[in-house]
């Protein structure tokens, strides 16, 4: 009842934010935020304190100034269009660069990291606490330095050092969960491992699953959450589950996540009839429930209806192999390519496990697609007016939805409007006001 409470009263304070912008940001004038890698939350948190002018400045890894140089250009024309696309990502319009203190050292740890593979697991354990620590020490000592009136910190790389500098200096320690509960986490690991030992090995993909690092990095999330006096999470989902925990309520606020609604569109040439696409997008992983996709597919498939799988395939695809006769494989596609190709689609499924708040569940909305997802996912469906809504590793369940939709063009019209008046109810510019006004409590209270 007191999640229910608090996401209801979540639109007053969004406007009361967007409406008096300056009011924030004459209470709190210093805040340093702290991500390593290009999340689109992070970033667009960075963007907001920017243009509240309350930005102080933002810690992350590499972070792209531009400049390619023109002689590299003449010799590779091709590599060099490839790159800067990829290092676009690692840049927004919207942060100014002399506030940005990059640690690039992080993002070449990662890249040895995935080389080793599972090939050197005592190299590749040592290098990702290395690059976690070492990414903590540099936010602590910049903390001290500066002394910011807040710091919004993302998962994981503030929980042994710079978390607690926040409490020697006075600075107001605010984390941004961007995943699910560690305890759950550790549930869903069990009860996939029995229930789902064939697609267990790709929970992650091609990242192996190791429950020493695995415990390591869930105790640091567990840190992170007694350590902070604010906790910002993407899903009312969470927030129950930390409240289930013993997370006093008035420690979270609920703040979703969005999509780029100019990006993503609906396709207006698309015309809802017999014939169905569905499209699962993300990663290809267990983690992601693609067994129970694929299980589900098995059972209500016919000749003009088609599943769609966007994403990259594991490098050893295993238990995937006997389904993927049976499905579209359209792979990892540039970025660019990708509004285009979910506008496409027809319906959206996505029966993830675990999640803190998939963007791509935002973006399949914003394209006008009627939605599939669990609880888990952390999307903000709702059940009978976006799509539906069904429990994790049901798959007769999961079926059930998907014939629906597939055999009911009109519904499939209905709710494709819907999702896209629910997607431009969560935009960035909402996010921007809504984590403002986050800030200004953690450091009013």
């Amino acid at each position: 009842m007191i999640a229910v409470a608090t996401s209801m009263m979540l639109p007053d304070a969004i406007a009361a934010a967007r409406s008096s912008p300056a009011d924030v940001s004459s209470h709190t004038k210093r805040v340093r935020i702290a991500c390593p890698d290009a999340r689109p939350p992070a970033y667009q948190a960075v963007v907001a304190c920017a243009r509240a002018e309350m930005l102080d400045g933002f810690v992350t890894g590499y972070y792209y100034r531009g400049g390619v140089p023109r002689w590299l250009g003449r010799v590779a024309p091709s590599s060099v269009a490839r790159l800067d696309g990829f290092l676009r990502r690692r840049r927004e319009p919207g942060i100014p660069p002399g506030k940005v203190q990059s640690c690039p050292s992080f993002d070449l740890a990662l890249a040895v990291e995935r080389r080793l593979g599972a090939r050197r697991p005592a190299a590749r354990h040592a290098l990702a606490r290395w690059r976690t620590r070492h990414f903590d020490r540099q936010l602590a000592r910049d903390l001290t330095r500066h002394r910011p009136d807040a710091a919004l910190i993302f998962s994981d790389v503030g929980s042994e050092f710079a978390l607690p500098a926040c409490r020697e200096h006075g600075v107001t320690p605010i984390l941004s969960m961007v995943h699910g509960d560690v305890r759950e986490e550790r549930l869903v690991l069990e009860r996939e491992a029995e229930t789902a030992p064939d697609f267990f090995p790709i929970y992650l993909g091609d990242g192996p699953i190791d429950r020493r690092e695995l415990d390591w990095l869930h105790e640091r999330r567990l840190l992170d959450i007694a350590a902070a006096d604010r906790i910002l999470v993407p899903s009312e989902h969470i927030a129950g589950e930390l409240e289930r925990h013993g997370t006093p309520r008035e420690r979270i606020a609920v703040i979703p996540y969005a999509a780029d609604v100019r990006r993503f569109v609906p396709d207006p040439a698309k015309r809802h009839g017999d014939s169905c696409t569905f499209l699962f997008a993300g990663g290809i992983t267990q983690r992601k429930g693609i067994k129970y996709v694929l299980e589900a597919w098995r059972r209500i498939r016919r000749p003009e209806w088609r599943l769609q799988l966007l994403g990259a395939l594991p490098a050893d695809p295993g238990p995937l192999r006997p389904y993927l006769d049976d499905v579209e494989l359209l792979g990892r596609l540039p970025h660019a390519q990708v509004p285009a190709r979910m506008a496409a689609a027809d319906v959206f499924v996505f029966p993830s496990l675990f999640e803190g708040s998939a963007v791509v569940t935002y973006e399949a909305l914003a394209c006008g697609l009627p939605s599939i997802v669990t609880a888990e996912a952390g999307s903000v469906v709702r059940d009978g007016r976006e799509g539906l809504v069904v429990p994790a590793r049901d798959i007769e369940s999961l079926a059930a939805a998907m014939e629906r939709l597939g055999c009911d063009p009109s519904r499939r019209e209905h709710l494709a409007k819907a999702a896209r008046a629910r997607a431009e109810d969560f935009d960035w510019p909402r996010y921007h006001a809504a984590v403002l006004a986050a800030i200004e409590t953690a450091v009013r209270s």
